[in-house]
């Protein structure tokens, strides 16, 4: 009977063992596609899978907690920022058939056009030769075409949370340095701001509310207004909070957050870089077509919440017109582009969704005129 119960409690401290290594690989795996070491992230995250493959929002690490598991997801993510774009699109594809996310979607979209090679046992030649003329096509059907403004947005200080004020200014640097090198949004100068802020004496504390944050982004033109904390814990370790309000409704359309382990400029600059990683990821440039126009005002698309829509995002609607070809060459340069309207997006669906017209700029907008996210 002795013998039997040292050998059950040995196969129990094996068995919570191995159930640490995976929870403990992915953590780290995690924690390293934050912190932009993506190789290590690789090597962690494959660990991780081959000690337990799932993808799921909740799984059981020990007793009652329980945390959610995308290891395939994640490695997608750190392959994508490595340049391995096949290998990126294996994993993200395997993690949004298991269990689909917007983080996931999100790197998908930015890999649109890419075919992942499943014969890589067959000569490399002949299979190029085979594939080249999908995916170029494949390629030109999904670029995206800009048309108008991108998403004009604003940064105010961030609220210090028992951080240094230099550590706040650190942050918002850092975000403003990161977002403008996305290219995808339009900044306002951060010398422009605090101006204003300055003027109606809001930058004293750095703390400002949702209505407040609205009301100064409606003023000086922009669509939406990110406010957010920095917050310095007794170990040492920084919390930053981030949300975008959108200055027409005063709502929050994203809210995200990121860790630093230490309150060390460099940690710090990187939990920063993937705040604003996340940020955009929630905030896709997407495009699709008009679909059906009920009347007074409303409009149905043809994506929805699988593409990465969200409820406030706001869009251009345009309609193109006929060829512009060089008078030379008589290549095709384009097409004549004439903007309609602006629309914001009320209701997501999973394959389409609806919006308003909350600005006519030109014409009507009918079914088959196209839009792209702002």
């Amino acid at each position: 009977m002795k013998t039997k119960v040292i050998l059950l409690s040995f196969i129990l401290a094996v068995s919570l063992t191995a159930g640490e290594q995976w929870f403990r690989l992915y953590k780290q795996g995690v924690e390293a596609v934050q912190n932009g070491r993506y190789k290590v992230a690789v090597a962690k995250l494959t660990a991780a899978i081959k000690a337990k493959d799932r993808e799921t929002k909740k799984i059981r690490t020990y007793g009652m907690h329980f945390i959610e598991y995308f290891p395939h997801r994640e490695l997608g993510i750190a392959y994508y920022n490595l340049g391995k774009k096949k290998l990126a699109l294996r994993h993200l594809m395997r993690s949004m058939k298991a269990e689909p996310t917007a983080r996931a979607r999100a790197y998908l979209n930015k890999l649109k056009g890419i075919v992942e090679d499943v014969t890589e046992e067959a000569p490399v030649a002949k299979v190029e030769k085979k594939k080249e003329p999908e995916r170029r096509k494949k390629a030109e059907n999904t670029k995206i075409k800009l048309v108008g403004e991108r998403l004009g947005l604003a940064i105010l200080p961030f609220e210090n949370k028992g951080a240094s004020r230099d550590l706040g200014d650190i942050v918002l640097d850092k975000m403003i340095t990161a977002l403008v090198n996305k290219e995808r949004f339009k900044i306002l100068e951060r010398a422009q701001l605090e101006k204003i802020l300055e003027e109606q004496q809001l930058g004293q504390t750095g703390i400002i509310d949702i209505n407040t944050a609205a009301r100064i982004g409606k003023g000086i033109g922009v669509d939406a207004m990110i406010l957010g904390s920095v917050a310095v814990a007794q170990n040492g370790s920084v919390s930053i909070d981030a949300r975008v309000i959108d200055t027409e409704s005063a709502k929050i359309i994203v809210a995200q957050d990121a860790y630093s382990r230490s309150a060390s400029v460099q940690s710090v600059k990187e939990a920063t870089q993937n705040l604003a990683n996340r940020i955009t990821e929630n905030l896709p440039l997407l495009q699709g077509f008009v679909i059906q126009t009920p009347g007074n005002g409303q409009v149905m698309l043809d994506i929805g919440r699988l593409a990465g829509l969200r409820k406030g995002m706001k869009c251009i609607v345009y309609k193109e017109g006929k060829e512009i070809k060089h008078p030379v060459t008589g290549e095709v340069l384009g097409k004549e582009t004439s903007i309609l309207a602006t629309i914001i997006i009320e209701e997501v669906y999973d394959k389409y969704a609806t919006a308003r017209v909350s600005d006519k700029i030109k014409g009507s907008v009918s079914v088959g005129d196209r839009f792209i996210t702002k």
